[in-house]
């Protein structure tokens, strides 16, 4: 039985298998809910493992970016993805590695660009559109 997970990246719901669930035969016991903040740079990391991991840069259209992206996240460790980060920042212009990660980087920001957001209104009183 395969658990579909989702989650949410700049109002954009991403349906995702969470591997932890993919062949679990025990019932759903509740729902974990997170806020992960991250900088463009902690996303080229996440995409850096996985195109070292075998998948094309070109693959990376939205929904499947926005999937590997959560994918990573709960899959792989924080320590695989600060030593991308490290390995991001030890490379030196002029090399492939480097030309990989400006493609990444171009990727990600393609993808991943500020969306506008629509205007905080109210409703009976209360703010609705805000994060608190």
């Amino acid at each position: 039985m395969t658990h579909k997970a989702y989650g949410l990246v700049n109002g954009q719901r991403t349906e995702f298998v969470a591997a932890l669930r993919q062949s679990s035969e025990t019932s759903e016991a509740l729902q974990v809910a997170m806020v992960v903040p991250l900088s463009y740079e902690d996303i080229v990391a996440v995409f850096y493992v996985v195109i070292k991991g075998g998948a094309q840069l070109s693959e990376l259209d939205a929904d499947y970016a926005r999937q590997v992206l959560f994918d990573t996240l709960l899959n792989d460790s924080a320590d695989v993805i600060e030593e991308a980060q490290l390995t991001i920042e030890e490379t030196e212009p002029g090399t492939d590695e480097y030309a990989l990660i400006q493609a990444i980087r171009a990727k990600v920001a393609e993808v991943f660009a500020p969306v506008n957001a629509p205007a905080p209104r109210r409703v009976r009183g209360e703010l609705v559109g805000v994060s608190r």
